[in-house]
């Protein structure tokens, strides 16, 4: 149980670090795709098993990029509003 708990530890860092790394303007469903595919290498290139279909894992992994990122645009990343 240890050892899935760290896998997504991992996982979710990962997925933190792929999105701050590839941010720029624009793009949003193809950066989307950028970051579950970093996301699915690194569960591949590290033998985890994630027991859920592809399916499931991509919907997974999209809804947390989603919610990710506008957490980031409302906290981090916003502009500063003109008065």
């Amino acid at each position: 149980m240890e050892e899935t708990l760290t896998a997504l530890k991992d996982i979710r860092f990962v997925l933190n670090t792929a999105i701050v790394l590839i941010e720029h303007p624009g793009d949003g469903e193809t950066k989307k795709k950028t970051v579950i595919g970093i996301v699915k290498e690194f569960i591949k290139s590290n033998h985890i098993v994630i027991p859920v279909p592809n399916a499931i894992l991509e919907y997974i992994l999209g809804f947390a990029v989603d919610w990710i990122v506008n957490w980031l645009n409302n906290n981090i990343w916003k502009k500063d509003e003109q008065k």
